[in-house]
């Protein structure tokens, strides 16, 4: 497989010539991703597509290697109190923004202090993740003071995670809403052209601080069909693609010049109801449904088997995870469910999700099982600009019922899996709890979970929290899938992350 010299690329050195490209674009990296971009702003993104490509162009203070181990980005050292409120960081010197700026304490303060203003609606997700932050002080031109209100034992690993990554101040500050599509951050990458519904596209920065990057671009296509992307990889557009259904694995695997590599996941494919309206603020209803799905019937027939059967509220592969026992398939009891909550003769619901041939499959399963007992599901394939938009509401002005979409834990431990998903503090647009659900005691056993080090004493309070939620069914539970990729053999230095995302920082082509 040879690297990419079209006519193509000729274009792609004329369009990232206009952004102030001083590179001839002789190495060009393409991954071909499964959904589209919806924000390229750390602090507003959504999603599995703006994490992996905001990877290649942000850092934070600190972030996570391949497995979730915590790892100096802008920060070299750091120190925390015994009782988890003030986290001391002493940042890298000599680290300049792609606009030209310098990055130092005082500019980190300034873009902690933009994301925490409350009066600030652009980086909800971003202050949801720092929330308890109460106060960032610079102690010295490379030395920074974060304080808490209350101690919180992952506050480091929230500090990895895609949404506390730090942009130039000077350019959020300045652009207002329109940072989301002019990102500016300090990474081996900088922006370089985002063209809606086909691909982002980023070049080498000749300032960044580390080693130099490999590839002189990468560019992120948006490819929701999976054949094409296999097609892509197989005829050299692609250099590697994501989530590859088990029924193009042999077709993959038997063409020369790419090969298939499988990774762990702490990704889940999932159903969020919407707890707070009828019928679904029924308990009984939501427990009938998760009886209703035939689960290993999805993992056969969507997932040719390379999926796991949840059987608690984040995947195994999470620091917490205690197993509950996955909901049977059993659409007898389903039905007594059901009529013994008033609903004999069924009810009809709307389903938004994503397009794309794995949400088809897994909705067209969910559709047949859902009308054995009486239950006439609707589903909506929507872009994702447009889904993002739609889930992201308050509660206040949602029309959501419910959603099939997925979701990771980002940082392998059960604090940020408990917390963004069933937290009450965490519905839209703050974090992505899409079920509205709300329990007191859950909320108290993650606060506490956050009060102490101690590994063991986390894992009680966390399988303790579990064990509410999985009765509570917010979600109809679904699989965590496989991580399976199809890989070039020219290409080195690209990850399949566990949460689905990929790190493609070290992109090269031999």
């Amino acid at each position: 497989m040879n690297r990419i010299r079209t006519p193509l690329a000729a274009l792609l050195i004329a369009v990232l010539a206009a952004f102030g490209t001083v590179h001839a674009q002789d190495e060009v990296v393409v991954i071909a991703q499964t959904v589209a971009h919806s924000s390229l702003n750390p602090a507003e993104a959504t999603g599995i597509a703006d994490y992996t490509v905001m990877r290649t162009m942000f850092e934070g203070l600190v972030g996570f290697d391949q497995n979730f181990e915590l790892v100096a980005e802008l920060a070299t050292s750091w120190e925390v109190t015994e009782d988890a409120t003030v986290f001391d960081f002493v940042l890298r010197e000599g680290v300049t923004f792609h606009d030209g700026t310098a990055f130092d304490a005082a500019a980190a303060k300034a873009y902690f202090d933009w994301v925490l203003d409350d009066e600030n609606p652009i980086p909800a997700r971003g202050r949801s993740v720092l929330s308890d932050v109460e106060t960032v002080e610079v102690l010295g031109p490379y030395e920074l003071r974060m304080t808490l209100s209350t101690s919180n034992a992952a506050m480091l690993s929230n500090l990895a995670l895609a949404n506390a990554r730090i942009a130039s101040p000077a350019s959020v500050i300045d652009q207002g809403a329109s940072v989301t599509r002019n990102p500016v951050g300090t990474g081996p990458y900088q922006f370089a052209d985002w063209v809606d519904g086909q691909k982002v596209v980023v070049e080498a920065f000749d300032g960044y601080w580390g080693e130099p990057a490999a590839a002189d671009a990468i560019e992120f296509l948006e490819t929701t069909n999976a054949s094409t992307r296999a097609a892509q990889l197989q005829s050299g557009e692609a250099h590697f693609i994501e989530a590859v259904p088990a029924p193009l694995i042999p077709q993959i695997e038997a063409a020369a010049g790419v090969s298939i590599v499988t990774s762990g996941s702490t990704f889940a494919r999932i159903f969020p109801l919407n707890t707070q309206i009828e019928p679904f603020s029924d308990v009984r209803v939501r427990q009938a449904m998760n009886l209703a799905i035939d689960k290993d019937v999805i993992v056969q027939v969507a997932y040719g088997g390379g999926a796991t059967v949840m059987d608690a509220p984040f995947p195994a592969s999470v620091f917490g995870y205690a197993s509950q026992g996955a909901y049977p398939y059993d659409p007898e009891r389903a039905r007594e469910l059901l009529a013994e909550a008033g609903y004999e003769d069924g009810f009809s619901f709307s389903v938004l999700t994503f397009t794309g041939d794995e949400y088809a499959t897994v909705g067209q399963l969910m559709q047949q099982m859902f009308a054995d007992v009486g239950l006439e599901m609707q589903l909506n394939p929507t872009e994702r600009g447009a889904l993002v938009d739609a889930i992201f509401q308050p509660f206040e002005t949602t029309e959501l019922e419910a959603s099939l979409v997925g979701n990771a834990t980002r940082t392998g431990d059960a604090d940020q899996a408990l917390t963004v998903s069933y937290y009450s503090e965490s519905w839209p647009p703050a974090a992505n709890n899409w079920s509205f659900y709300s329990n007191e005691e859950v909320d108290a056993l993650i606060e506490a979970g956050r009060r102490t080090g101690d590994r063991e004493e986390r894992r009680a309070i966390y399988a303790e929290a579990q064990a509410i939620i999985w009765n509570d069914a917010p979600w109809v539970y679904l699989v965590s899938p496989d991580n399976v990729a199809g890989v070039a053999d020219e290409l080195t230095g690209v990850s399949y992350m566990p949460d689905r995302s990929v790190d493609a920082r070290g992109a090269s082509l031999d």
